[in-house]
């Protein structure tokens, strides 16, 4: 599983600055930090509709802190 998270300006002080460390945390007390790889990229263009996560390749935007624990939930087994 791949989850790519934008570091750029706007989605990291819109609130990615946070989702990042929340998506660590949710990682890690699941015991799959090997098995996802959790990288960040700078700004793709979309950043009136940011913060925006990407995880396998779908796009989600909009994104903040308690959305996060259900995208998770959605594509990472408890």
């Amino acid at each position: 599983m791949n989850i790519t998270i934008c570091m750029g300006s706007s989605c990291y002080s819109r609130g990615n600055g946070r989702n990042i460390e929340v998506i660590q945390q949710l990682l890690a007390q699941r015991g799959l930090e090997a098995d996802v790889q959790l990288v960040g990229h700078l700004c793709q263009d979309q950043c009136r509709n940011g913060p925006n996560v990407t995880i396998d390749g779908k796009l989600y935007q909009q994104v903040d802190a308690g959305a996060i624990g259900s995208l998770l939930d959605h594509h990472v087994p408890k």
